[in-house]
């Protein structure tokens, strides 16, 4: 009897070890990619969350509310321009320091210097394909 009681106990802990190993690592990843998700096996798109915020000027002389370009900064406070040109039904009721999240290509930097976007420090500019607000 006593043997039959320490198998169950010892099953039952193990079970209880795998699951919080999974918990654990399902966490991890969770927590690694929660500001930016690269899908680059699938579709090439990106998923970056953030606030939605007036761009910085690369001449930090100029004051931010001129000209204030919006785009997004994300968690790693990164800047990203969006162009929302292919989005049919923009959400047009977002304000600045919404929480954002935003799907779609990625330029790269190389296109940023012939751009509308060459004045303002930005790691990006942001296809969008959708446009989120989250919390």
């Amino acid at each position: 009897m006593e043997d039959f009681e320490n198998k169950n106990f010892l099953q039952k802990n193990v079970v209880t070890l795998v699951v919080v190993i999974v918990l654990v690592a399902f966490g991890y990843l969770l927590y690694n990619g929660w500001d930016k998700i690269v899908n680059d096996g699938i579709d090439d798109m990106t998923t970056i969350t953030g606030r939605f915020s007036c761009l910085p000027f690369k001449d930090s002389s100029l004051p931010a509310e001129k000209d204030c370009e919006l785009g997004i900064k994300s968690r790693d406070d990164a800047f990203y321009a969006l162009d929302i040109s292919r989005v049919q039904d923009a959400n047009s009721d977002l304000k600045v320091e919404d929480t954002i999240a935003v799907t779609g290509f990625v330029l790269p930097e190389s296109e940023i210097s012939i751009s509308k976007w060459a004045s303002y420090n930005i790691k990006g500019i942001i296809q969008v394909n959708m446009l989120l607000r989250t919390r």
